[in-house]
């Protein structure tokens, strides 16, 4: 899970970030934070899906907590907003921007052990998941944020959506075996398991994902594999527009 912190004071960001790699050891989730010292150097090359949580401060030099999120919104509807602020004065305006929570300073750990564990609930339920052991510790991937998985030579290489990568000890055949009961999933060659959400295109024996990742397919299969990812994504955008038509329709 990739987490940003955007807040001018360096002794708020540094309890924080403990508060965070505590959070981390005791519920064996993978936590990267990578903090910044305004709202202007946080949205510089900010892009969808970067991190799953953002804590921000709302009273920063420059640009505010608040105009940061505004942004953030226009382009991500995806990632949480957490506002950490000394004053509740502000509270109304940061839900109008979906934020998810607001923790008044100096927080607590328990405030923050409880906002990660809220969030974690809210993105796990319905969805499936792959737990494995990394590292002598428990790791837990939600489907959607699984984007592929390779072996070669009795290893596993596992990528997230966000960048992360995982050697979990764990055979191949035990993770395809689960993935591949799930329609999202395709088996585009020998090792090799992607995400549909995630492809972009089939050349040439290539299947290119999102992120600038790619991995060899069975160029005698593309034209079944090609079909499989469209008819997949004809299915889900299908099934997207029907959802909008009956919430337009309960309206």
């Amino acid at each position: 899970m990739n987490i940003a912190i955007a807040d001018d004071n360096p002794r708020d960001i540094a309890a924080l970030q403990a508060v965070l790699d505590k959070y981390a050891r005791s519920s064996g989730v993978g936590i990267r934070v990578t903090s910044f010292m305004s709202a202007e150097e946080l949205l510089k090359g900010y892009r969808p899906f970067m991190y799953t949580v953002v804590f921000l401060d709302i009273y920063m030099e420059g640009m505010t907590g608040l105009e940061a999120a505004e942004a953030i919104r226009q382009e991500d509807s995806d990632t949480f907003l957490v506002f950490l602020t000394t004053s509740k004065e502000h509270m109304a305006e940061a839900f109008r921007t979906h934020a998810y929570d607001y923790i008044e300073k100096p927080f607590g750990e328990e405030d923050i052990f409880r906002v990660m564990d809220d969030m974690l609930r809210r993105r796990s339920v319905h969805e499936k998941s792959l737990t494995f052991t990394c590292n002598r510790e428990g790791r837990m991937l939600i489907y959607p944020d699984i984007v592929m998985v390779t072996s070669s030579l009795h290893n596993v290489e596992i990528r997230d959506r966000y960048g992360n990568e995982y050697r979990p000890r764990i055979s191949f055949s035990s993770v395809s075996d689960q993935l591949l009961s799930d329609r999202q999933f395709l088996l585009i060659s020998r090792g090799i398991i992607v995400n549909m959400n995630y492809v972009e295109d089939f050349d040439q024996g290539v299947c290119f994902l999102t992120g600038g990742l790619s991995a060899p397919c069975n160029l005698r299969r593309q034209r079944e594999l090609v079909d499989a990812w469209q008819n997949y994504i004809f299915t889900v955008i299908r099934g997207e527009a029907m959802e909008k038509i009956w919430e337009e329709h309960k309206k």
